[in-house]
């Protein structure tokens, strides 16, 4: 038995992974000499480390997470980057694995970890303390609340924000402003509830990279991942999001979506495995809600309700030419009166998402452009019943001949347009649908 493993380069955690080493069982027991382990007081260096400010241990990903400045934040070296300030000229490489593994063991056995899957609902980390949800204050910030993000700017509650209310009515349909709000509100909170994700659609000049600008700008770039709603299924993208309290991506393009199910996953309060590059892999939720921005809204390979009923869909209807080139300047200017608008929205109604017309026509047109299906079916000709083999030919001839594409198989076309009018009805014992009701 070593008195502690060393370091691994590769899976850069303590204990390593890799091999078949153990913490020595006096590190949990506290009742050893720790001047006798080769001479390395262990303990006290352990206790240098943590004067420098709170450490907890993911037992998740088995990795540590320091607290500064009112919010904690994945800190794998913490130990690396603190230990030789406190030694000075003494310390030694092998100094970091003795400390790391004790205080990583110390920590699970106090109970002092932390679960970055799982938020605190209750407060939202600002500069200045917490924002208490449930109450509207601003209390002290606490190492006790487990916050892993904060937002850029104290808000202000009584500031006007006419520049902002004005950019709204200018790129939005005029009922669909108190959505919006919601909709902002709702991603400054603390996880993911009502299993969201955000599409901003319209082409050209519309206004929808500055408002995601505006976003980004609240929450911080570094408090955001970048993974593309296609890059979703690939192997390390869920790792990008663990912890984070928001993914945005603008201008994707609008390719085919082929698999949806890491998608579904990590906006459906599903663990999910976590590919970490040069660690090893693990198994837990991602709460960050996705927001995209497209000028053409990608076709899907998945057209379950499962699917759509996850998207918010803000259509972006108007075009400007460009030439106000002072008006990220002038939002900037607001952004911490915007902040202080936007909690106060999530104190009055907090993961509340107010309906209206326009979002629901927004949703309809990203179902169908989703689904050729169901572009199809508001586009064809048929009238009343119609029988299955029909309507399959009437959407071959359509999708071959008038869109450039290959139909799907009878059979995945019978699924779609099931998802879409219902489960065929039989008539005369023949099976179809009817048409133009």
């Amino acid at each position: 038995m070593t008195a502690a493993p060393e370091y691994c380069r590769d899976c850069d955690r303590w204990p390593c992974e890799c091999d078949s080493l153990e913490v020595d069982p006096r590190f949990l027991q506290g009742n050893v000499d720790y001047e006798s382990l080769n001479g390395f007081n262990t303990s006290h260096w352990a206790d240098a480390v943590l004067a420098d400010g709170p450490i907890r241990v993911d037992p998740v990903s088995d990795a540590f997470w320091s607290y500064d400045h009112g919010v904690w934040r994945e800190d794998r070296k913490v130990v690396a980057r603190r230990l030789p300030v406190k030694m000075g000229r003494t310390f030694r490489n092998g100094n970091i694995s003795h400390v790391s593994a004790y205080l990583y063991a110390r920590l699970l056995r106090d109970g002092k970890t932390i679960r970055p899957d799982q938020p605190d609902t209750s407060y939202v980390s600002v500069p200045s303390g917490l924002f208490d949800i449930a109450t509207g204050e601003i209390v002290p910030h606490d190492p006790d609340v487990l916050t892993t993000y904060q937002l850029q700017f104290d808000p202000e509650f009584d500031s006007p924000t006419p520049e902002f209310n004005q950019f709204l009515t200018s790129i939005l349909h005029p009922d669909d402003h108190a959505r919006v709000i919601d909709l902002l509100a709702y991603l400054l909170l603390p996880g993911n509830p009502e299993q969201r994700a955000v599409m901003f659609c319209g082409s050209g000049r519309n206004g929808k990279g500055v408002l995601l600008s505006v976003l980004e700008s609240l929450i911080g770039t570094h408090n955001a991942a970048h993974v593309s709603l296609k890059e979703m299924a690939h192997q390390f993208a869920a790792s990008e999001l663990y912890g984070r309290v928001i993914n945005i991506v603008g201008d994707i393009d609008g390719d085919h979506i082929t698999h949806t199910g890491k998608f579904k996953q990590m906006t459906g309060d599903d663990t999910v495995r976590m590919d970490v590059k040069r660690a090893a892999a693990f198994s837990a939720k991602v709460w960050a809600v996705p927001v995209f921005s497209a000028n053409q809204i990608p076709t899907s390979a998945d057209t379950s309700h499962g699917y759509l009923r996850r998207w918010e869909v803000v259509e972006f209807p108007n075009t400007f030419d460009g030439s106000d080139t002072g008006l990220r300047g002038r939002l900037q200017a607001e952004l911490p009166a915007i902040v202080g608008r936007l909690l106060v929205r999530a104190h009055e109604h907090p993961y509340r998402i107010s309906r209206s017309e326009s979002g629901q026509r927004a949703h309809d047109m990203f179902a169908r452009r989703s689904d050729p299906v169901r572009t199809w079916i508001a586009e064809t000709e048929l009238t009343g019943f119609v029988e299955r083999k029909d309507a399959y030919e009437d959407y071959r001839c359509w999708i071959e001949d008038g869109n450039g594409k290959t139909a799907l198989t009878k059979g995945n076309f019978y699924s779609r347009v099931a998802a879409a009018l219902g489960d065929p009805k039989t008539v005369k014992g023949a099976r179809g649908w009817s048409f133009g009701d």
